[in-house]
């Protein structure tokens, strides 16, 4: 699928942005050293359930864990692609770290390697199944998606990292006490983040809520409160951010507000970041979008940037678009973007225009970059063209 569907994906279109990390390396995904749970008496009930309890886990850290950094989990239920996930790079499971799912059931080991042969023949089984899905729908199933609070040891415990995972995934406790407070409703839980977000002391932290808010999976819950991040007096940075998670809950809503922010945001990198983020949204009305800012944004920077992520999106009307822009733009520098983003259209979509550009063009800075993107392009059209070319047909 061409949108960012796991989340490893996310957190490299995000670079700095979501404070999120790649886990370690095998071996050193760290089991909590205990898993507490709040028992009858301790439980909170109704309405601030959540709330209640970790309220009341961290006032039992000081004695279940003194003087030490702990964590506080839970889990709600996210619909998500069948191979879809969300958190950890390592995926746990068999000869691997155990899962958060194996923590909480009680085990305390991972299940025995498995041989060198079976090894391959599950590595070729995936391989099939990538070719066999390419081009088709993933399949929408709900999963265990865990939020993970890190607070620091005090006076008063305080919040100093918030990380999601799925719990089929391994997860990194560090040996440290984790207090475990089970499935709760969505809306609570974004409740809860919000809150967190309100009172948190630093960017690094509003980075980790916004991320743990976008991965909540309805819209109608999460882009209220990403939009308000958004048209708040947050940083560019987290702005930006909350632009890119808005852009995943592939909403109409959340798609007319990103558009409104590409035109009219204070922030030139908000604006572009905006931009990105409905290049990300598979619905056919993104295509429309980016079409129409790279049309007629006001400003270049935006209409560059949308011409840029048309080149991403696999539509026909893309290609047609770019081939439009390349030939009748008025700004040269969109121009000559159009013809780079045309070379990057997937399948080799945009190789017919970039020939027609290369031959017909009236401008000959278009057509050498024409030329010089063919050239870069493994297609039999591209090298029959400039064989042509060379011998001046």
């Amino acid at each position: 699928m061409r949108r960012i569907a796991t989340i490893l994906t996310i957190m490299a279109a995000l670079a700095a942005g979501a404070g999120l990390s790649a886990a370690p390396e095998h071996g050193s995904n760290r089991p909590p050293s205990a898993v507490v749970r709040p028992d009858a008496t301790g439980a909170a009930a109704g309405r601030q359930a959540l709330e209640g309890n970790i309220a009341w886990a961290i006032g039992q850290a000081p004695k279940t864990a003194p003087g030490r950094a702990f964590w506080v989990g839970y889990s709600i239920d996210r619909l998500q692609g069948e191979h879809s996930h969300i958190g950890s790079f390592s995926p746990g499971g068999a000869g691997r770290d155990l899962t958060v799912a194996e923590i909480l059931a009680g085990k305390t080991a991972p299940e025995a390697a498995a041989g060198a042969g079976e090894v391959v023949r599950k590595a070729a089984r995936a391989a099939l199944e990538e070719i066999e899905s390419r081009g088709k729908p993933e399949k929408k199933v709900l999963k265990e998606l865990g939020f993970f609070l890190r607070y620091e040891p005090g006076k008063t415990p305080v919040l100093s990292q918030a990380r999601p995972g799925n719990l089929e995934l391994a997860f990194d406790f560090e040996g440290l006490t984790l207090f475990w407070l089970g499935k709760v409703p969505e809306a609570m839980s974004l409740a809860l983040v919000e809150r967190l977000y309100g009172s948190a002391r630093n960017d690094d932290l509003k980075e980790d809520l916004i991320t743990l808010a976008g991965c909540h999976g309805t819209a109608t819950l999460v882009v209220p409160v990403l939009a308000a991040i958004l048209g708040g007096d947050a940083s560019d940075e987290l702005r930006k951010n909350a632009a890119f998670w808005i852009g995943q809950q592939n909403d109409a809503e959340g798609l007319k507000l990103l558009g409104k922010t590409a035109r009219q945001d204070r922030s030139e990198e908000v604006r572009e970041g905006a931009v990105f983020a409905i290049s990300q949204i598979e619905l056919p009305a993104a295509v429309d979008e980016i079409i129409v800012l790279a049309r007629s944004a006001d400003k270049r920077d935006v209409r560059k940037q949308a011409v840029f992520w048309l080149g991403q999106m696999a539509s026909e009307k893309s290609g047609r678009a770019l081939e439009e822009f390349a030939r009748k733009d008025g700004d040269a520098e969109i121009r000559e973007q159009a013809v780079f983003a045309l070379s990057q259209l997937p399948d080799n979509q945009g190789v017919d225009a970039l020939i027609k550009l290369a031959k017909t063009h009236p401008d000959p800075r278009i057509r050498k970059k024409a030329v010089f993107w063919l050239g870069e392009c493994d297609d039999p059209r591209a090298l029959e063209t400039l064989i042509g070319i060379l011998k001046g047909k």
